[in-house]
């Protein structure tokens, strides 16, 4: 299965990887895992979806913003892996921190945002394991942040 064509079938076009901020970096690798950071849901360098959910922001536009962020986070496992997503054996796990009013209970609607779009391209390899949990904030008011962890071939 070649995974960078599943990207153009599904006219994805992956992101150029954010800066690094302070003492973090985007990814680690160890062994064959590839950790990748907390990414927001970024488009060309600005934040599209701030607020938390239950209050500014709806679940539907949050699992959209979940599936923003898992691009930019593919943007980084590209970079990382010298430009193509080909080198992932499976997606093994995933995080996704929504941000949210008291009464959400939507947390696993809004990852599968990410999870959705993990499975659209990497077919049975991107089933994962995951952890969405809901949090009082974001880095720069984002609704979302997903990490992820990837097995490298």
């Amino acid at each position: 299965m070649n995974f960078d064509d599943k990207l153009d079938e599904l006219f994805i076009d992956l992101p150029e990887p954010s800066a690094e901020i302070g003492n973090t970096v985007n990814f680690v690798t160890s062994g064959k895992l590839l950790h990748v950071s907390g990414v927001l849901p970024y488009v060309d360098g600005k934040l599209q979806y701030s607020g938390k959910v239950g209050i500014e922001i709806k679940p539907d536009t949050a699992k959209l913003a979940a599936k923003t962020a898992a691009i930019a986070m593919l943007g980084i496992v590209q970079s990382a892996l010298g430009g193509t997503i080909n080198k992932i054996k499976r997606v093994v796990k995933l995080e996704v921190h929504i941000a949210t009013g008291v009464d959400c209970i939507h947390h696993e609607k809004i990852a599968d945002g990410a999870s959705e779009l993990f499975v659209q391209i990497f077919g049975p390899y991107g089933k994962h394991v995951r952890n969405a949990y809901g949090v009082t904030s974001l880095p720069k008011n984002s609704c979302v942040a997903v990490s992820g962890v990837f097995e490298v071939k």
